[in-house]
């Protein structure tokens, strides 16, 4: 069942991009065979501007990983444990920071919705600006916290200003990012946050040689510095072309696609010039429908959206890989190791995570989307399942292979969801919702994201101290259950134009992008033809 559909999207996404077909349906050896390799031409590279914009995008999802990632080796800094850590709550501290930290992020992926829909897609607008400036602000006085209080209000401020930047990147991405492409460009948001996590664990592995009460300070005071550069980058992104149509500013969109998709093979733009028309179409269509979620949630195609967006990330949250990732150096100091090897361990999980992503992508436009999902999420539970026996039987024993299987299972569970689920969930959330509801949509996929991590994060500090292996068996049960339901129920979109992607929720698709393009190709041609006429 799953597989006849993926083998029919991808033979869709084939056709995208390299018909063969004229226009009117005809097959003709000579003038179908350049009609049909100009449009492969121009549906099969990516120019260097759209990376740029992109990879400078991302940098939303890395600062977004920074703030989140840096109590992860900090938690294990002896002058941190000294101050904050040395009293019987140590526990539910560590909980507390940690899960108000999403909390303050949930909070703000929840804000960004109406500011981005009111002032833009775009990354530098005023709000974003502020949610940088939260994080800069925010990370200097958990910097300079004086005590527990003062650090928990500030990771939950901070927390807010990462999640506003967190929700809106992969939507950004998404509309500037062409279509045969997407998954790849999108799946960034993934790269960037596991970068962020490689260089926290580096740099607190830095810290640990650093001896004196400054050194848990150090790292927040780089997440300072880490925000000053973000806000700094948000100054080269172009504005959504998608957002400008919505707000009747045609020329500035179609400046802005020829830009970003115009390369050697399409030196016309004219994969800009049809996703101009195709997106032009569907917001007209679109411009007269309600908005907002009340009519999401009565409006049974864009309940089926918000059911995908939510269950996307009940799935890949209910692995607990948020949890584990927070607490990778905590979690080796609990199998016996010293700081210093806690924090090494730490940046060999990251770069274990950061290596996957980088398959992720490779995967994303080649692999159907669906099938990445539920591999990741049966696969995910294989993994928990041998975790939570390995800590059932070695935990607290002297058993050498034993404690090693142990640690090695976090780095293979690391690699694998990274590999499977992390660039796709992010992909996969942000295009499956139409232009003029992406913003609110972008709310239901991000507040499941941070919900479920809540839910896991908050008690995983009390729940491995008080039932140990067992808490891993909630991650399996919730995983098995979820992925199921991702395979019977989620449509595939691999290789879809943003807009053609309503047809799998059973809505009109106003122009096909095939069409248009070969239209475009079809209308060069007869142009060149005309002047060499002309000439001759």
């Amino acid at each position: 069942m799953a597989s006849e559909a993926d083998k029919t999207q991808l033979e869709t996404s084939q056709e995208f991009n390299g018909s063969e077909n004229n226009d009117n349906g005809a097959s003709s050896p000579s003038s179908d065979s350049g009609s049909g390799d100009a449009v492969k031409a121009v549906t099969h590279s990516v120019s260097w501007i759209t990376y740029q914009v992109i990879i400078t995008a991302a940098l939303g999802g890395y600062l977004y990983g920074f703030s989140a990632n840096a109590i992860a080796g900090t938690l294990a800094q002896p002058s941190f444990i000294a101050k904050f850590l040395s009293t019987p709550d140590a526990a539910q501290r560590t909980d507390g920071l940690l899960g108000g930290f999403l909390a303050g992020a949930m909070v703000g992926s929840l804000a960004q919705a109406p500011l981005s829909k009111h002032y833009g897609r775009r990354l530098c607008n005023a709000v974003a600006a502020v949610a940088a400036g939260i994080v800069i602000i925010s990370g200097a006085l958990q910097a300079a916290s004086v005590n527990i209080a003062m650090l928990l209000v500030f990771r939950v401020i901070c927390g807010i200003g990462a999640g506003m930047v967190f929700a809106n990147s992969p939507v950004y991405m998404s509309e500037v990012a062409p279509p045969h492409a997407r998954g790849s460009l999108v799946g960034m948001q993934g790269v960037g946050v596991v970068t962020a996590y490689i260089l926290c664990a580096v740099f607190n592995l830095a810290f640990s040689y650093v001896h004196s009460a400054i050194q848990w300070r150090l790292i927040f005071i780089v997440l300072t510095g880490m925000g000053v550069v973000h806000l700094i980058s948000l100054y080269f992104l172009p504005e959504s072309p998608r957002w400008l149509m919505e707000q009747g500013r045609d020329d500035e969109a179609l400046a802005i696609l020829v830009k970003l998709h115009k390369t050697k093979t399409d030196p016309n733009g004219v994969l800009a010039h049809a996703e101009a028309t195709q997106i032009k179409a569907q917001v007209e269509t679109e411009k007269n429908l309600p908005a907002g979620f009340r009519y999401i949630f009565t409006t049974r195609h864009l309940l089926k959206r918000a059911y995908c967006s939510i269950l996307l990330w009940v799935m890949a949250q209910g692995t607990g890989i948020t949890a584990i990732a927070n607490l990778v150096p905590v979690l080796m100091g609990g199998l016996g190791f010293g700081v210093t090897l806690q924090m090494a361990l730490g940046v060999v999980w990251t770069v274990c995570a950061v290596i996957g992503c980088g398959f992720n992508v490779l995967l994303l436009d080649r692999v159907p989307r669906v099938r990445l999902l539920v591999i990741g999420g049966f696969g995910s539970a294989a993994i928990l399942s041998v975790m939570a026996a390995l800590q059932k039987f070695y935990l607290g024993t002297d058993d050498g292979p034993g404690l090693n299987a142990a640690v090695a299972i976090y780095f293979i569970f690391g690699a694998f969801f990274t590999t499977t689920i992390e660039c796709t969930a992010y992909a996969y959330g942000s295009e499956i919702w139409p232009t003029h509801l992406r913003s609110e949509g972008s709310t239901l996929v991000f507040a499941s994201f941070f919900g479920n991590s809540i839910a896991y994060s908050a008690p995983v500090t009390v729940g491995l101290k008080n039932i140990g292996w067992k808490f891993y068996m909630i991650f399996v049960v919730v995983t098995v259950i979820s992925t199921i339901a991702i395979w019977f129920t989620f449509p595939e979109t691999i290789g879809l134009p943003l807009e053609e992607i309503n047809a799998k929720f059973g809505e009109q698709v106003e122009v096909d992008l095939k069409s248009a393009v070969a239209a475009e190709v079809g209308q060069e041609k007869r142009g060149e033809n005309v002047t060499s006429k002309a000439t001759a």
